[in-house]
């Protein structure tokens, strides 16, 4: 027994790290396909449920296609109900795995069917170690081990068959229950729903489970599975939870639907592929058909459950202060990380304008403003903190010279707004003449239409533009700034006046390079990330 239970565990670590390296593997020997078909075959409905499918069933992970599908909607990629596609797609594609070891697993000499794998993957993994061949090497050893690990367990489960007589728990219903939480402890620990299900399905073969007890495990491991996505979430953004909650109620209704009709599920598998088929196909069927109701159950009903989706996660909106893209789970994948960055730049600009623009108008009270300006000050660190963290990852050297360039924008709008706010304090803080004020809004009327010109939200936006509008404030400046030292010099105002407006109007100057700078080293950080995915399903939302 002893000698079983080692064998047991060592299968399942062999299993393990197979999968582990096959999925990696897989993901490297990808490059950056698999991401850029979910960036754009996403379009439809069945496109999207398509690519959810196909992507899942070439990197034999789930859990990866949903941080994937997570990063794309908090960086402004994907719609949430294009994600929501995509994930129906996922969990259908995560049956391939037991077909593959129902099909191939247990009915050829998985040794001498490995072995030849083995060595050909180690000769291109180490040979070619970091490039796609060599990731392509080390999915064939992961694919080697993987079957491995299956035959070792095969030959424990079917020792350990004769010892734990599974079939006595029967089918009742507190039998079914202790089967479910297997399959929902099982998938938990090993954060893999594929690995889970390998196991019971070879666990089945072995003579290990009964089909009943194999099927109610297997509803288990698709609900433990949503474990990993809600662990992921924890403290992220509100896309983020909404995209992992679209996981876990497709895995929670359907595996409630499937638990009361299991035995139904069962019957019709019998009747219709007769008692010849062997137990794994009988399971790998079972999953494959729980998926497939899943579908029907959502499918028609995908545009209501995002709108509910969208009204759901809504408290963390309207914290102003806090980044809306940024999300710890992009900086496994560092092109989704910098695209989210981008969205944030643009969001933290958009708000230091708009904080430049109140002082403008004159529409905002100065605790307001102030309000306004500490949100951007506030965006600005989180900001920082989070390229820090990029900084840490091993980013391609196009994104690693990138980075200075976001930090200056960020920089630069956070000064515009500060200017902004000094220039209104003076301008409270002093009464102005009748024959300045005309002058006066002369600057800050082309100020203001800077602030317009430099959204590269703008259609019309263009540096050429840009660059225009900052002569003008230049010269405008320069005529102020000569009617103030006029009016101090003819005594129509005092000294101190004349040195507090001139200051103002230097405030104003500085909003005016600042925005301008923010705008010019934009285009430079743009430019540097060549390879980020598209601009997404609609603008900045602030």
């Amino acid at each position: 027994m002893v000698e079983l239970v080692t064998m047991f565990l060592g299968g399942i670590a062999l299993f393990l790290l197979g999968m582990k390296m096959l999925i990696d593997g897989l993901k490297l020997a990808a490059g950056d396909s698999l991401r850029n078909l979910l960036a754009h075959w996403t379009s439809t409905p069945i496109k999207g449920v398509a690519s959810g499918v196909l992507i899942t069933a070439i990197v034999q992970s789930s859990s990866a296609v949903v941080f994937a599908t997570i990063g794309f909607v908090n960086a402004g990629i994907m719609s949430l109900l294009q994600a929501v596609y995509v994930i129906f797609g996922s969990n259908v594609g995560t049956t391939f795995t037991g077909w593959i070891v129902s099909s191939i697993g247990l009915n050829i000499n998985l040794q001498a069917f490995a072995m030849p794998f083995l060595a050909l993957g180690m000769l291109l993994w180490l040979g070619q170690e970091g490039t796609k061949r060599g990731g392509l090497g080390q999915a064939l050893v992961g694919l080697s081990l993987f079957f491995l690990g299956i035959d070792v367990l095969k030959d424990a489960f079917e020792g350990l068959g004769a010892n734990i007589p599974f079939e006595a728990l029967g089918e009742s219903f507190s039998s079914r229950l202790l089967m479910l939480g297997i399959g929902i402890g099982l998938t938990t620990l090993m954060q893999s729903s594929s690995a889970s299900i390998a196991i019971v399905i070879t666990a089945a073969a072995g003579g290990f489970i009964p089909l009943h007890a194999a099927a109610t495990m297997v509803i288990g491991a698709d609900i433990g599975t949503t474990s990993t996505a809600l662990f992921a979430v924890i403290g992220s953004t509100s896309a983020a939870k909404r995209t992992a909650t679209a996981h876990v109620l497709f895995n929670v209704v359907t595996g409630v639907v499937a638990f009361f009709l299991v035995g139904a599920y069962l019957k019709a598998i019998a009747v219709v592929s007769g008692p010849e088929l062997p137990i794994a196909a009988s399971v790998a069927l079972f999953h494959t058909m729980k998926k497939a109701t899943g579908l029907v159950i959502f499918m028609p009903f995908a545009s209501s459950f995002v709108a509910w989706l969208q009204r759901r996660f809504v408290g963390s909106e309207r914290a102003e202060d806090k980044p809306k893209y940024l999300d710890d789970t992009l900086l496994q994948t560092p092109s989704l990380a910098v695209s989210a960055l981008v969205f944030e730049l643009k969001r933290v600009g958009m708000k230091s304008r708009r904080a430049v623009r109140h002082v403008l108008k004159g529409d905002r009270s100065h605790k307001e403003l102030h309000q306004y300006v500490e949100t951007v000050d506030n965006l600005h660190m989180e900001v920082v903190a989070y390229i820090q963290k990029m900084h840490r990852l091993n980013m391609p050297p196009n994104l690693e010279y990138a980075m200075p360039q976001a930090l200056r924008v960020l920089q630069y709008f956070r000064e515009a707004s500060e200017h902004a706010l000094t220039a209104l304090h003076i301008k409270e803080q002093n009464h102005i003449q009748d024959s300045l004020r005309e002058e006066l809004r002369r600057l800050e009327d082309v100020v203001y239409d800077l602030t317009v010109a430099c959204d590269s939200e703008n259609p019309d936006f263009s540096l050429e533009s840009v660059e225009l509008l900052e002569n003008r404030v230049e010269n405008i400046y320069n005529e102020v700034k000569i009617a103030i030292l006029s009016h101090g010099s003819q005594e129509k105002i005092s000294v101190q006046a004349m040195l507090n407006l001139h200051e103002m109007i230097r405030n104003y100057k500085r909003v005016a390079d600042q925005l301008g700078k923010a705008a010019h080293h934009m285009d430079n950080f743009n430019k540097l990330i060549d390879h980020v995915p598209g601009e997404g399903p609609g603008g900045v939302e602030d």
